[in-house]
């Protein structure tokens, strides 16, 4: 913490999102403990509810840089199990996180999903490439689209740079709820020679869960986007 912030801090403590104590942004009462479990199409820290629900729209929507450290936090404990269904990956893992349209960026202050894997990076031993994902078309909002809209309005919407030597992808996103990002980025990726790992993303919502037992982690089977 630099001295500003230090100092800003004792005006005006920061609040938790989600309870109000002075204990941090997201304080630890309020933090998810639970180990990351498997959704179907990716791993996730944490269900899409409750504190996390709140603390990712204050992220997204109110501009709360403060959580960035927290949810990249919990996105660093996804992207830990996903990388620990394949205990000997096959190249240098690089974190690609989901791109979001520029007018989209620009309302948020930035792409919110690269800054969080911009966080959670250090801690899992990856490195993150920011443009390797791109849209190469205007996509609708898909909140209120059912799931086969979400897949008509982002079938073919993105391209990936060419894969290179010695790399291996891992998608990230802050939130998965039906799967088409994640798929439609799997398919960019694929076709352009990237092979993926998994996909991780900080919260699932509920009618994406299916929680796996410990013993199906070491299954190579458990990375893929299915």
């Amino acid at each position: 913490m630099s001295l500003l912030a230090a100092l800003a801090d004792l005006v005006q403590p920061v609040r938790c999102v989600a309870c109000g104590s002075t204990s941090g942004a997201l304080c630890a009462g309020c933090l998810p403990q639970l180990p990351a479990f498997r959704s179907r199409d990716a791993w996730a820290a944490a269900p899409y509810d409750g504190a996390v629900r709140t603390a990712l729209l204050a992220y997204k929507e109110r501009g709360r840089r403060d959580l960035a450290a927290v949810l990249g936090g919990l996105l660093a404990r996804s992207v830990t199990a996903a990388l620990g269904a394949n205990r000997d990956p096959p190249g240098r893992v690089v974190l690609m996180s989901v791109p979001s349209a520029r007018s989209v960026a620009a309302t948020r202050g930035g792409d919110h999903v690269l800054r969080l894997a911009r966080r959670a990076a250090p801690a899992c031993g990856a490195r993150v490439a920011g443009d390797a994902l791109t849209l190469t078309r205007a996509v609708h909002d898909s909140a209120g689209l059912t799931a086969e809209q979400r897949v008509r309005n982002l079938g073919g919407a993105m391209a990936a740079r060419p894969a290179r030597p010695g790399l291996v992808a891992v998608l990230v996103d802050d939130i998965v709820t039906t799967g088409a990002t994640l798929h439609e980025a799997h398919r960019a990726l694929a076709a352009a020679g990237w092979p993926v790992l998994g996909a991780a993303v900080v919260a699932a919502t509920a009618r994406r869960l299916h929680p796996v037992s410990r013993v199906c982690i070491g299954s190579a089977q458990a990375h893929g986007l299915t």
